[in-house]
């Protein structure tokens, strides 16, 4: 095994905001025998800083916002994939109106149209502030996050011909490109490091962690994870509060 992919919200930060001391002293001892780390979230790099603070382990790259954004060690781009300019500019439409809830993601900042009960529901689930209050200036958009039900999403998708969505959480939803991923980052990823696909592994709990989960040698599910992804999984561990990922890594014998 050369590399391991890292969801964050549900995987390595448990789902009451806790970091195991004993998950990052397993990733310590992957990083000691010269296996690669990485993270795959939907997060932005401004959303890491908080749990890489915690964790203190340094990570070899991160696939930001569901794969919409691959960065190095040293958060320099491999692979950018901004939202079409058609959808985008639907999607900033319905933020101009207030439809609902959006999040905005620039490549440096991330900003919401306005915020209510739906959107601090969300947030609180995975022990994150709400993105400050902004307006778009011009630049590249590479995903957008929605607080929206189930009624609404089936809307919205109509609308989009180049975006793809993923529920995160029963409030929200994140909107990127359709051939994007978590899967593309990581190839991208794999492609500037040169390691094989089939020797890798990738831990997820959400809907946004199939493709990944599909596309490494090994995917893990986690044991709160959404039916559909352990369904499609390779093997399931316990959650993050029992120590399932040191316990998939013991399973199989990378500790």
């Amino acid at each position: 095994m050369k590399a391991v992919f890292f969801d964050v919200d549900g995987t390595l930060i448990a789902r009451d905001g806790s970091i195991s001391a004993q998950t990052i002293a397993s990733l310590r001892r992957l990083k000691e025998k010269g296996i690669r780390l990485f993270l795959a979230t939907g997060r932005h790099t401004t959303e890491l800083e908080e749990p890489l603070s915690r964790m203190r382990i340094d990570f070899d790259g991160y696939v930001t916002l569901n794969g919409q954004l691959t960065l190095d060690a040293s958060f320099q781009v491999i692979d950018e994939a901004p939202i079409d300019a058609q959808d985008a500019a639907i999607l900033l439409a319905h933020a101009d109106r207030r439809s609902f809830p959006i999040v905005t993601v620039e490549k440096d900042r991330l900003y919401i149209n306005y915020v209510d009960e739906y959107v601090r529901q969300a947030q609180d689930a995975v022990s994150m502030p709400v993105p400050p209050i902004g307006r778009h200036d011009g630049q590249n958009v590479y995903q957008f996050t929605a607080f929206i039900d189930d009624a609404q999403t089936a809307a919205l998708t109509k609308q989009l011909s180049s975006c793809k969505i993923t529920r995160w959480n029963p409030y929200g939803i994140d909107i990127i490109s359709k051939d994007g991923g978590k899967a593309k980052g990581i190839a991208a990823m794999l492609d500037h490091y040169q390691i094989p696909r089939e020797e890798t592994m990738s831990f997820g709990d959400g809907e946004n962690d199939r493709d990944m989960l599909a596309y490494t040698g090994i995917g893990i599910a986690m044991k709160d994870a959404d039916q559909v992804l352990k369904d499609n999984s390779d093997y399931i561990t316990e959650s993050a509060q029992q120590e399932g990922i040191t316990l998939a890594l013991q399973h199989f014998h990378l500790l």
